[in-house]
């Protein structure tokens, strides 16, 4: 199939790493992806994008688009007037012109679409991204969907109208599925269908030793919803019951200072690490030299929408067999249940450093825990079986495997 895939910003900026191994394995599949980043102001910082920077196309400036959209009024007068106006009706006022200009920008890849001769349309996040895929496909009749991931559910952007429009609308847990059911009609939530976000699955690698001093590795944004404050008062935790461990944070944000605030008044600096941001490479290079021995993330809801979708940071450490730690916040639950990673309770450092504790002071228990934990990934989180799922969709056909449900493993 050719298809294109519209994202945020990917392969700018800082976020949506997790696209790429979907992308990449549609590629290696033998079909054809161009990736339109609908805002492309940030540079290109990731190292592995560089397959989709051959493939990009950038959303041209105003003028451009302006054009396009008087192309499509004149040529399709109906059915564009219609989809700008649709859009524009969306309220609030500010909500309703942003949509009006995604859809705009939607005329815009509607012409390149059929110029492209693209089978079909897919945008990541279901807000301006699927509005501006939207439009593009009222206007081409060229077929779309989109991914929900966890801001943009609650948003409720037109999220009823797009699942109707869509040939289907995925979300990537079962927990963020059930909130879209309170807020869509019966007829468009029959439209939503559960497909995880997934990662290439490394070869296997071989048990890890009995190190010395264990080390476990917390990977994600130094922002509050990752809780990253409640693991370093576990780790002071740790440290008074005389426990050898280190805890190594991998990457940035606006909780960096609070952070080194927090470690230096626990005295941890010989056992708290704040790496910074790590490129992709490196940091699949510490999991499969086996550098580290777990992975932690507690993270926390902090209302109204702001709380973990499913981190693929996490799936990604559980691919090298690394034993896993988070809360049951989001869709974390649907991850780690049934035993393949340890679940706390969040904002409780005491019950997050006694299951840190059980992990460092047990080499079997870490072993045991990597293998549940690879086996999860391999079932239901392996990129190329995802892929080959959602190009069924894609085209129309019935879907082949049953979206899991949570506590179905």
């Amino acid at each position: 199939m050719r298809i294109i895939y519209v994202t945020q910003r990917l392969p700018y900026g800082h976020g949506e790493t997790f696209i790429v191994p979907e992308i990449e394995a549609l590629i290696d599949a033998g079909h054809e992806v161009l990736v339109i980043p609908r805002r492309s102001a940030d540079p290109i910082i990731h190292d592995d994008v560089n397959a989709l920077v051959a493939r990009m196309r950038r959303v041209p400036g105003a003028p451009t688009v302006a054009v396009a959209a008087a192309g499509a009024l004149a040529r399709a007068p109906r059915r564009a007037a219609g989809a700008l106006w649709r859009c524009h009706r969306t309220r609030p006022r500010r909500r309703g012109i942003s949509n009006a200009l995604a859809t705009a920008e939607g005329m815009w890849l509607a012409r390149l679409a059929r110029a492209w001769s693209a089978d079909h349309i897919h945008a990541h996040w279901a807000h301006l991204t699927a509005t501006m895929a939207m439009g593009a496909s009222e206007v081409s009749g060229i077929p779309w969907s989109f991914t929900a991931h966890r801001y943009d559910v609650l948003l409720n952007n037109l999220l009823d109208r797009k699942l109707r429009s869509a040939r289907f609308g995925r979300f990537i847990a079962r927990y963020m599925l059930d909130i879209a059911a309170r807020l869509v009609s019966p007829e468009a939530t029959a439209r939503a269908v559960v497909v995880h976000m997934g990662v290439r699955i490394p070869p296997a690698i071989a048990p890890r030793g009995d190190r010395a001093t264990p080390i476990v590795l917390c990977p994600g944004r130094l922002v509050p919803m990752k809780g990253q404050l409640y693991l370093v008062d576990a780790a002071a935790i740790l440290a008074a019951r005389g426990l050898r461990f280190e805890i190594w944070l991998a990457g940035d944000g606006p909780d960096r200072a609070a952070l080194a605030a927090r470690i230096r008044e626990h005295a941890l600096d010989d056992r708290v690490r704040l790496l910074g941001v790590l490129p992709h490479a490196e940091l699949q290079r510490l999991y499969r030299d086996g550098a580290v021995d777990g992975a932690v993330l507690p993270s926390v809801d902090l209302g109204g929408g702001v709380h973990e979708g499913l981190s693929v940071a996490l799936i990604e450490a559980m691919a090298y067999g690394l034993p896993a730690v988070s809360t049951p916040t989001g869709g974390q639950a649907e991850l780690l249940d049934g035993g393949a990673g340890l679940l706390v309770p969040e904002r409780d450092a005491g019950a997050l450093a006694d299951a840190l504790a059980g992990l460092l002071g047990s080499p079997e228990l870490r072993t045991r825990l990597g293998l549940k934990g690879r086996r999860r990934i391999e079932q239901e989180f392996d990129a190329d079986v995802i892929a080959a799922e959602l190009v069924r969709r894609f085209s129309g056909e019935p879907r082949a495997v049953p979206a899991p449900t949570a506590g179905a493993h």
